[in-house]
């Protein structure tokens, strides 16, 4: 038998039960000799559990017994490559040389010395979880599924955290800027209790560490707030339905708000049409005439406007040029919007190019617009009255 270190723990030993398994292998083998018998062996990747339903008929050989006749747990399948005979050992008994074998041929490109302890526990590590994950599916799956389906919509919405505050466009109002809540805080039961969201911690895309993909079942503590979430799930619903219903009568009462002003709007454009055409019929002042003139635009009523503002301004603006005072340049260019929209591009009356003449300008005055002419005029008039 090899005796060092390493070797004794790759390979059986001399305690009884090792003795007993040394002894059912050889049995069971096409060579008698233990040290070409073992070679014949392999583990096949296969665990049970008596927590799984039905037994296979490699494990149900001796229940609940690994082939050297002490009680198992788990209960691993090996082969006899030489007899096609199947047997099983526990996990005290899945040695690594029946390991050994099993991961060269995955990786034919690896030798024995290039096969590692880790590899080894990383082999019965993944089989024995895969085990425990199937078992635990087969207890709980149902029920947790039907659970997550129930709650999981509520969960992205209840379970989170606000930080900060953002506008909604849609709604026209600040609002709380929420995120997942990724970490509980306090203690499970406390009233003050906040769950961490059970989606992100299932199986939500964006987290690497999703227990779907690390461990294929839920943790305790994910189980226990799924329960406490699901049978708590009508306050949930609560917290949702008003969110629900202030965003709808918000949006009603947009909706509405909006079509009120297209209605105004069109009244006022209406009104502003039959204003218009009134217009020339009005019989304005000599002197305001001359002022509307200078600053480009046609006399012009309050009613004229398109809405209260702009009726105020109008109203303003006329009695601003009828006391003899000037409009600073903001109140002509706000003035040319109202009455002409697009005056900034319409070329100068004929009356602002002769004055223009009049005040020695040097330019060509063919080439202003309505703007340019009244800028042209208060700089070589000064404070005009």
């Amino acid at each position: 038998m090899p005796n060092s270190g390493d070797e004794m723990r790759r390979e059986l030993g001399t305690g009884r039960w090792d003795k007993k398994l040394i002894q059912n292998m050889v049995e069971l083998s096409v060579s008698d000799y233990y040290y070409e018998a073992k070679h014949e062996w392999i583990a096949t990747g296969e665990v049970w559990w008596s927590g799984l339903s039905a037994m296979p008929d490699w494990a149900a050989k001796h229940q609940n017994k690994c082939l050297c006749g002490h009680d198992i747990v788990y209960h691993f399948e090996i082969l006899n490559t030489s007899n096609n005979v199947r047997e099983c050992v526990g996990s005290d008994h899945i040695n690594s040389y029946l390991i050994f074998r099993a991961i060269k041929e995955e990786n034919p490109s690896l030798s024995d010395d290039m096969i590692t302890d880790d590899m080894i526990e990383e082999w019965i590590s993944v089989r024995v979880e895969a085990l425990k994950q199937k078992v635990w599916w087969r207890e709980n799956g149902e029920q947790f599924t039907l659970m997550f389906d129930r709650v999981k919509d509520l969960d992205l919405r209840v379970n989170v955290r606000k930080k900060g505050r953002h506008y909604d466009s849609d709604l026209q109002l600040y609002r709380d800027t929420t995120f997942i809540r990724k970490v509980s805080k306090y203690d499970f039961g406390d009233l003050d209790y906040q769950m961490a969201s059970i989606v992100w911690r299932w199986n939500h895309p964006d987290n690497p560490k999703a227990q779907i993909n690390r461990k294929g079942f839920p943790n305790q503590k994910l189980w226990n707030d799924l329960l406490m979430f699901y049978f708590n799930v009508e306050k949930a619903e609560a917290i949702v339905k008003k969110e629900d219903d202030f965003v709808e009568r918000r949006t009603s009462n947009l909706k509405k708000h909006k079509e009120n002003q297209i209605n105004i709007r069109n009244e006022q454009r209406k009104r502003r049409i039959k204003v218009a055409n009134q217009v020339h019929e009005i019989t304005f002042e000599p002197f305001f005439i001359e002022c509307c003139d200078f600053y480009g635009v046609k006399p012009f009523i309050k009613e004229q406007g398109r809405n209260t503002w702009e009726e105020n301004f109008l109203n303003n603006a006329k009695s601003l040029i009828i006391s003899g005072r000037t409009l600073t340049e903001g109140q002509v260019s706000t003035l040319w919007n109202i009455l002409d929209g697009d005056s900034r591009q319409q070329q100068a009356t004929q009356k602002q190019k002769e004055y223009l003449v009049r005040l020695s300008y040097e330019g060509d005055v063919d080439e202003l617009t309505k703007h340019e002419a009244s800028e042209q005029i208060k700089r070589l008039k000064g404070n005009w009255s």
